[in-house]
C-alpha cells in the first residue's frame, strides 16, 4: 500500500517526498498545478494537462509520449480522480495506442520492469484513487481498467485544505462517489471483514455530512470528508465496486452526468432492489445481514431509498431524476445494456440483475 501522509497543510511534504533537483512529470490541470508549484522548488518540471474528466485513451497515450521524451525521475498526479487515474496510466502504459489497448484488455498484465516512483495528491474528497490499485480510462464509450498491484502509488499526500475552493455541487458529487464506494463495498460479493471496517468508517463520517448538507465545509469537516474518502477508497481497493458504478459509466460518458451523481442516481434504485430481493424466502443470510448493516449505517429506517436520497441530491443542487440530465425514456433500454455489459462491476452485485429488473429500476428514478 502507498505511504499515506494526511493532514491539513501536508502538501508541503512534497518538497521532501519529491526531492530537490529531480526531473518531475506533473499530471494535473494548470489550476491544480498552481496549488503545488511553490512546494516543488529546485526541480525540473514538465506539466501534462491534456486530458479531460473521464479521461480518453488517446489523451493518456499522449501523456505516455511526453513521459518517454521527458524521462522523469518522479511522476506526481494532482487533482480529482481523473487526474490521478491518468497519472497512474501514464506511469505504466506503452506510448502506442494499440499496445496500450492490449495492456488494458489482457488478463495477465505484465508491468514494465522499471516503474517511475508515483506520488498522488487529491484535491477533492471522493474518489479514493490515491490508494487504489486500478485506474479507469475510456476508449470511446467503452470503460477500461488497468487493475494490477503495480498501479498503486508509492506515496499519497492528502491535504484537506486543497479542497477549500471546491464549489458545493462538486463537494456533493465527490461525496456521493465516496458514499457509493462504501455502500457497494459493503455489499460486494468480494466483501471481507477488513473491507467492511473501512466501509463502515467511511459511512459513519459521510452520512451526517451529506444529509445536512455541508456545502461549504470548514476545516474540520474537510478533514472528515478526506478521511472518509480515503477509507472508502481502501474498501473498494479490496472489493471493487458493483452495479451502481456499472450503470453510471454511460450516464457520464454520453450525458456528462458527474460521476458521483451518476453513481448515486443508480444506488437509490439498486438499494431498493437488493433489499427487496434479499428479503424474499430463501434469500442468502450473508446478504441479508450486509444489507441490514447498510440500512443501519445510513439511518434509513423504514424510508423508501429514493425519498431518502432525495435529501442528498437537493441539498447540493442536484436532481434525483434521470430526466433532468437530458436523458429520454427511450434511452433507458440502452442504459441497461451498457450497465449489464460492464460485467466485472455488474456481476459483483450481491443480487443478480436481470434486464427487466434494471429497466424497472431506471424507470423508477426517471
Amino acid at each position: 500500500m502507498p505511504e499515506v501522509i494526511s493532514a491539513a497543510g501536508s502538501v508541503s511534504a512534497l518538497t521532501r517526498v519529491v526531492g530537490a533537483g529531480r526531473r518531475v512529470l506533473v499530471v494535473a490541470s494548470a489550476r491544480a498545478f498552481r496549488a503545488v508549484e511553490g512546494v516543488l522548488p529546485g526541480t525540473e518540471v514538465a506539466l501534462f494537462c491534456g486530458f479531460t474528466p473521464n479521461p480518453r485513451l488517446r489523451d493518456v497515450v499522449a501523456g505516455c509520449r511526453l513521459r518517454d521524451r521527458w524521462r522523469p525521475e518522479v511522476i506526481v498526479g494532482i487533482g480529482g480522480g481523473s487526474a490521478l487515474d491518468v497519472a497512474k496510466l501514464v506511469r505504466l502504459l506503452p506510448a502506442d495506442i494499440e499496445q496500450a489497448r492490449v495492456s488494458l484488455h489482457t488478463t495477465r498484465y505484465e508491468p514494465p520492469a522499471h516503474r517511475t516512483p508515483l506520488v498522488l495528491v487529491p484535491t477533492t474528497a471522493g474518489t479514493g484513487s490515491e490508494v487504489t490499485r486500478f485506474a479507469t480510462v475510456f476508449d470511446d464509450h467503452t470503460k477500461l481498467s488497468l487493475d494490477h498491484e503495480s498501479v498503486l502509488a508509492d506515496v499519497a499526500v492528502i491535504d484537506p485544505d486543497l479542497a477549500v475552493s471546491c464549489p458545493p455541487s462538486l463537494v456533493g458529487s465527490c461525496g456521493f462517489d465516496a458514499l457509493c464506494h462504501a455502500v457497494e463495498s459493503w455489499w460486494s460479493k468480494r466483501s471481507t471483514p477488513h473491507s467492511r471496517e473501512f466501509a463502515s468508517e467511511a459511512l459513519r463520517a459521510l452520512v451526517p455530512l451529506l444529509r445536512r448538507p455541508v456545502s461549504e465545509p470548514d476545516a474540520a469537516e474537510r478533514s472528515m470528508l478526506a478521511a472518509a474518502a480515503l477509507a472508502a477508497g481502501r474498501a473498494i481497493d479490496i472489493t471493487r465496486t458493483t452495479a451502481a458504478h456499472a450503470f453510471a459509466y454511460r450516464l457520464t460518458t454520453q450525458y456528462d452526468v458527474p460521476h458521483g451523481v451518476a453513481c448515486l442516481l443508480n444506488l437509490q434504485w439498486l438499494l431498493r432492489h437488493n433489499l427487496a430481493m434479499a428479503g424474499r424466502p430463501g434469500g442468502e443470510a450473508r446478504v441479508v445481514e450486509q444489507l441490514a448493516a447498510i440500512v443501519e449505517l445510513l439511518d434509513l429506517g423504514d424510508r423508501e431509498p429514493t425519498d431518502y436520497f432525495t435529501e442528498y441530491f437537493t441539498g447540493f443542487g442536484w436532481s434525483p431524476r434521470l430526466r433532468d440530465y437530458g436523458i429520454s425514456r427511450d434511452a433507458l433500454p440502452s442504459l441497461v445494456d451498457a450497465g449489464l455489459g460492464s460485467r466485472a462491476r455488474a456481476e459483483n452485485n450481491p443480487i443478480k440483475l436481470h434486464h427487466h429488473e434494471a429497466l424497472r429500476g431506471l424507470h423508477s428514478v426517471f
